[in-house]
């Protein structure tokens, strides 16, 4: 009985050494819950392999490794760039590119890069009339020397000697040479081949000094050659 109210009667406390029952308001079933396994799932092998091969092929595109091929990969900003310069450079070079490169080395030094000469001293080739002129008498030039005095464009040009080239370049490089002469510069004249080259040499085979103007002009007089071919 209640202390506050005597009319009201209260509960039996329940007995702690009792069992709850089924039908007992204050029963809660437990569910049946399942044991942990001691198995842990694997992560699958072949998504191992593919994140390998993604992280690759992305590291190679910063580093330029072509391992699957010449521009399979992103090169990027910071891959290779190309080299075409071999591509270029196995181009064949014309007679008149490889003149120019064998009047460097050896006619450059006298008679200038442009062709100009040195006045009094070393005659011009730009314009001269024994470089548009006959070709027979430019490899006669070539091949045993020049002695001067010698008149060329009007001026006269000193006592210096040409040395002799045909031991110095084949009759291949002598024709480049002439061929690069008659077409730099101002100079529209048609090449000269090797054969020509060949052909003035036996010509000229007992000439065992230099030449001078006097026996240039009994080769061939000033003008064009009438064999050229531009």
């Amino acid at each position: 009985m209640s202390h506050e109210n005597p009319d009201l009667i209260s509960p039996t406390p329940p007995d702690p050494q009792a069992a709850i029952q089924p039908n007992s308001p204050d029963f809660r079933e437990t569910p049946d819950i399942e044991p942990f396994s001691d198995l842990r799932e694997h992560f699958p092998i072949w998504l191992y392999l593919v994140c390998g091969i993604a992280l690759f092929l992305a590291g190679s595109s910063f580093t330029g490794f072509q391992t699957f091929g010449r521009d399979m990969l992103d090169q990027g900003p910071g891959g290779p760039v190309h080299d075409t310069s071999a591509a270029m450079a196995e181009a064949p070079l014309t007679p008149a590119q490889i003149g120019a490169k064998i009047y460097g080395q050896n006619c450059a030094s006298c008679h200038q890069g442009n062709g100009g000469g040195s006045p009094g001293t070393y005659p011009p080739l730009d314009g001269s009339e024994y470089v548009q002129g006959s070709k027979l008498r430019l490899t006669a030039i070539l091949l045993k020397g020049l002695q001067g005095p010698l008149t060329v464009k009007g001026g006269s040009y000193g006592a210096a000697v040409m040395p002799a080239q045909e031991t110095v370049l084949t009759p291949d490089k002598l024709a480049n040479l002439m061929t690069y002469l008659r077409s730099a510069w101002t100079n529209k004249q048609g090449p000269v081949t090797e054969d020509e080259v060949n052909a003035a040499k036996t010509k000229f085979s007992s000439q065992k000094s230099p030449y001078s103007e006097a026996q240039l002009t009994a080769i061939a007089p000033n003008g064009p050659d009438p064999t050229d071919k531009k």
